[in-house]
């Protein structure tokens, strides 16, 4: 099969690989479409470690190619996506009465075994989820990341009423507006550093937006909620930078969640201080324990907009090209979505 191989740093080819063959328990799916998410762009970048040779790819949709011969509740045809995170079950973290991904044996799809940046990846059925012909495929690759949001509005607590500050808008900040507004947030300031991402969460609910570069983002929102700031803010961006704007705009006794994904040795320089006299509650949201299947039912149900977030898509022999544009971050790009 052709797939995108990431072989060392900023070097992804599009080549030819051996497809993969799964065991009686498995399935293989034929990729529809597959999201590039930033752990992809940091993966890329050799922010994050990994083994590599691996084909990157954990926000996909596709339909069911193969099945194992113990597999039961799939037949092929089935149009599918798949939750990335594999479990073992039987660790401490597994076993536990609070459910999560902490496990000691965690493998993640295009994290640590080759993913969809393919023609066909291969995973459990515990962890593929049908999807209904309403939902096109590349809507549906954007299921892992709404999962992902959903676990992180969970963990920060949005409740009816609460004013919400969410500090950048690409792709995770426009979904988690929309969830935010969902769960009765009765004022949500959006901030970013383009126009055009800016725009999109204006029409996607956003009651403020605010121009990193043009305005000072702690002045905006104090003005906007008598000097009080707001009572949840959310860090949807991954930078230190971004933390500390958050954390600025919440309010004494307010909720913080840091979402955003920053690279794995930076480090965020805080006064122990601000955190001390504000009273701040931290939150922190990682992978999407057990929210892939709310994430399938809402994305079914068309209340969440999908379709605005995909700015691009290209097929996926452009691979390197993608890459080599978003490890710019150039302007006017909030999702890409990559068909093989």
């Amino acid at each position: 099969m052709r797939a995108a191989v990431l072989h060392r740093i900023r070097d992804i080819r599009f080549e030819d690989v051996p497809k993969p063959k799964i065991s009686k328990d498995e399935v293989l799916i034929k990729v529809k479409a597959v999201g590039v998410c930033g752990t992809d762009i940091h993966l890329y970048r050799g922010e994050w470690k990994v083994d590599l040779p691996l084909i990157p790819g954990h926000e996909f949709s596709g339909t069911i190619a193969e099945v194992g011969e113990n597999v039961r509740g799939f037949k092929t045809g089935d149009r599918v996506v798949a939750e990335p995170n594999i479990v073992c079950g039987a660790c401490y973290f597994c076993r536990m009465s609070e459910r999560n991904f902490f496990c000691e044996n965690l493998k993640a799809t295009g994290v640590d075994v080759d993913g969809a940046f393919a023609e066909y990846v291969k995973t459990k059925p515990e962890n593929v989820y049908n999807v209904p012909e309403t939902l096109s495929f590349e809507e549906a690759a954007l299921v892992e990341p709404l999962a992902c949001c959903i676990r992180g509005v969970d963990n920060v607590g949005i409740k009816p009423g609460d004013s919400v500050a969410i500090v950048g808008a690409g792709p995770i900040g426009l979904l988690l507006l929309q969830l935010t507004k969902m769960a009765g947030a009765s004022f949500v300031i959006q901030t970013d550093l383009e126009e055009k991402r800016l725009s999109l969460a204006h029409e996607l609910g956003a009651d403020h937006v605010v121009n990193a570069t043009k305005e000072d983002v702690p002045a905006v929102v104090k003005s906007l909620t008598n000097r009080h700031g707001v009572d949840v803010a959310i860090e949807a961006v991954g930078s230190p930078d971004a933390i500390t704007q958050a954390m600025k705009v919440t309010r004494p006794g307010g909720r913080l969640n840091i979402f955003g994904v920053s690279p794995q040795e930076t480090v965020w320089a805080v006064k122990p201080f601000d955190l001390y006299s504000k009273e701040l509650t931290i939150t922190t949201s990682y992978r999407s324990p057990f929210t892939f299947q709310r994430a399938v039912k809402l994305a079914s149900t068309g209340r969440i907009k999908l379709k605005p977030l995909i700015t691009h898509v290209f097929p996926l022999s452009e691979v390197t090209r993608v890459f080599e544009v978003l490890d710019k971050k150039l302007e006017k790009v909030v999702k890409v979505v990559m068909k093989p």
